[in-house]
């Protein structure tokens, strides 16, 4: 059996098309590494001590208090 070769028209096309994905794709790469080294990331906060964190946990929870839960009516079973 011999191997048929795709149609010289079909195969160009379809070469070119992956050949502009691929440019499109290095295109978008450089783009944002240009982006990102001119726009680096803020430096990350300085990492608070136990004490700092252990205040910050604690003022945290009084601020908001604890809520009771109202208690269902003593009326008996419901009827359906």
């Amino acid at each position: 059996m011999p191997r048929r070769l795709p149609e010289t028209n079909l195969a160009q096309a379809i070469g070119w098309i992956w050949l502009g994905l691929l440019l499109a794709g290095l295109t978008g790469w450089a783009a944002y590494r240009y982006w990102r080294r001119r726009h680096p990331p803020p430096p990350p906060a300085p990492q608070r001590s136990y004490s700092q964190q252990l205040e910050a946990r604690l003022n945290k929870g009084q601020g908001a208090g604890k809520r009771k839960r109202s208690r269902p009516s003593k009326s008996g079973p419901r009827s359906r």
